[in-house]
């Protein structure tokens, strides 16, 4: 039994990470409009103890993949809308979220290849674009509950990936 408990314990150890992990996690975390869904995206995907680099990474790679499933639940919607309004707002939305996969796609690329300010100047296109999707469906009488939930996570992730990326680039010369 005492050996099953340090087994768990390491298991957790190494997925919650180390208190340098959690201090950045919940440093940039509460920069953030929602705390807990940033706390809880992270640490869905920390494999162990991590650096700013790894958060970063973490952030626009969730950020990118969140704009893609939106992107394509969007086009799927679109052909079984009739309401022309309503169409319309989802034309506009799937433009935005074109733009906001097609920036965060980009941002990705330049991470990999650590030109890092680059990132974040691609990634500063992507919370115009997805405000522009925001603003339609936030306005009456569009429903609103269409894509609310997924706007407030991607807007949430965007802002973790930009936020995370000038935390990596401050604290260290890069």
């Amino acid at each position: 039994m005492f050996l099953v408990l340090i087994v768990v314990f390491f298991i957790v150890q190494s997925v919650v990470g180390d208190s340098d992990t959690e201090d950045r996690i919940n440093n940039l975390c509460h920069q953030m409009e929602e705390f807990g869904f940033c706390s809880q995206t992270f640490h869905e995907n920390l494999n162990g103890p991590t650096d700013d680099i790894g958060l970063t990474q973490i952030a626009i790679f969730q950020a990118q993949a969140n704009a893609s499933k939106t992107l394509r639940y969007i086009q799927e919607l679109l052909p079984t809308i009739t309401d022309p309004a309503l169409k319309n707002g989802l034309i506009v939305c799937e433009n935005a979220y074109k733009t906001v996969n097609e920036a965060l796609q980009e941002g990705i690329e330049l991470f990999f290849k650590k030109d890092y300010r680059s990132m974040l100047n691609v990634e500063k296109i992507a919370p115009r674009a997805q405000a522009s999707c925001n603003m339609i469906f936030s306005t009456p009488p569009e429903k609103q509950g269409l894509l609310e939930e997924r706007n407030r996570e991607i807007r949430i992730l965007i802002a973790m990936a930009i936020v995370s990326g000038y935390i990596m680039t401050s604290s260290s010369s890069l």
